[in-house]
């Protein structure tokens, strides 16, 4: 069985849940990729939806490889195998733990938006991932779900290797997997479209998750209420509960039009990020996109890295020329197109985990090519690199 996306796996996972339905469960989405699985059995289950935040502990020199797992509540899992293979030392050990302790705390603050975390203490956790490849992820995720209380531990993924059941016994009270294909090499190759999940997504679905189930609480308090005085009433607090929600946890005073303003600023950047499918694919978030400044960020990730953990200096490259592009088009006379025609980048820094944020500004605009300046900084607000690029105006068929 192959899934189209993570959307389709997650409804055909439902439909293997819906022993649960009417219990009390929360469901519990491995960020980012199991999210979209993850919010499909939450609106199939009529449960609430959260994220179970872990993080993989990598090999100092090589940080694809994963030695363990780290989580929320000091959940801590290792592979004493890889941890023996690879000859890391404790104090190495610490060292990436810190380091992925401070992100997973960053995290919980990009998801969540200061929002806690939904109570677990006498209740059944749906933990949720796309798949499952080694485990150490999924064991993490169910020790932080026992630590934080949950009565009962159910893992529910779409695709694991047929191993998966006896590795996580001690682990999951129960799993439920659609399919353990006995040749199994990686999670993606069940999926047609397997696309990165972006925070943005992220926090999208956790936030209508978050008002849908605060509205279907309160409808279901209007039913057990008397009269129409009382249905209006909680009709109120039905939609205060979901625009509280949806921002958030804080209500933001503005205009009327405020949320369809913001809804199609968003729209408009996705789709500046979508133009370009290789930016999209890379992850790059577009955050604002005027002629007078564009502004975007891309995240440390594994895949993106050089040797010993670094990001890639061609990753940070595509993030400038990414931006740099988007400044230029902001800039184009009506019916031009452009293209980059030189790119001179200085490096002043190497990034080793967390976010890269970039700023581009036109330095020249003219009738046949545009300049931009893109200024890239670490997490710590520390320069990078900054990318200088020319970008050609072309007009008619040029």
């Amino acid at each position: 069985m192959r899934f189209r996306n993570r959307s389709d796996a997650g409804r055909r996972l439902a439909a293997r849940l819906e022993f649960l339905r009417g219990a009390d469960v929360v469901v519990l989405g491995l960020p980012r990729g199991g999210v979209p699985v993850a919010a499909e059995v939450a609106r199939a289950l009529g449960a609430p939806l959260d994220v179970i935040l872990v993080r993989k502990l990598g090999v100092p020199v090589q940080p694809e490889l994963g030695l363990g797992a780290i989580g929320e509540s000091g959940a801590r899992v290792i592979n004493s195998e890889v941890v023996r293979y690879a000859q890391v030392s404790e104090a190495e050990i610490a060292r990436v733990e810190q380091k992925e302790r401070a992100e997973l705390q960053r995290r919980a603050q990009r998801f969540r938006g200061g929002s806690p975390h939904e109570p677990l203490t006498g209740r059944i956790a749906v933990i949720v991932d796309d798949g499952i490849a080694t485990g150490s992820t999924a064991r993490a995720a169910c020790q932080v779900a026992r630590a934080q209380g949950a009565a009962r531990v159910v893992l529910a993924v779409p695709v694991a290797p047929p191993s998966a059941g006896a590795a996580l016994a001690g682990d999951a009270d129960e799993l439920v997997c659609l399919e353990t294909p006995q040749r199994f090499l990686a999670i993606g190759e069940w999926y047609e479209d397997f696309s990165q999940t972006r925070d943005e997504e992220v926090v999208s679905l956790l936030r209508t998750a978050r008002a849908e189930h605060a509205k279907r609480e309160q409808e279901g308090h209007v039913t057990e209420g008397a009269g129409a005085e009382a249905a209006g009433a909680a009709g109120e607090d039905a939609r205060a509960a979901s625009h509280d929600a949806a921002s958030g946890g804080t209500v933001h005073e503005g205009p009327a039009d405020a949320p369809d303003e913001a809804g199609a600023r968003a729209a408009r950047l996705a789709e500046l990020v979508a133009m370009m499918p290789f930016t999209a694919g890379l992850g790059v978030v577009l955050d604002t996109a005027e002629p007078d400044e564009v502004r975007g960020r891309l995240a440390w990730a594994p895949e993106l890295c050089t040797t010993g953990g670094l990001m890639h200096g061609g990753a940070l490259m595509a993030l400038a020329d990414s931006l740099g592009g988007i400044c230029a088009f902001l800039n184009l006379p009506s019916g031009a197109r452009t293209a980059t025609t030189s790119s001179a980048t200085v490096f002043t820094r190497a990034v080793r985990d967390g976010e890269v944020t970039a700023v581009a500004r036109p330095l020249h605009v003219g009738r046949t090519v545009i300049v931009v300046q893109t200024d890239l900084h670490d997490r710590a607000g520390r320069r990078v690199a900054q990318v200088t690029q020319t970008q050609a105006v072309l007009t008619g068929g040029g």
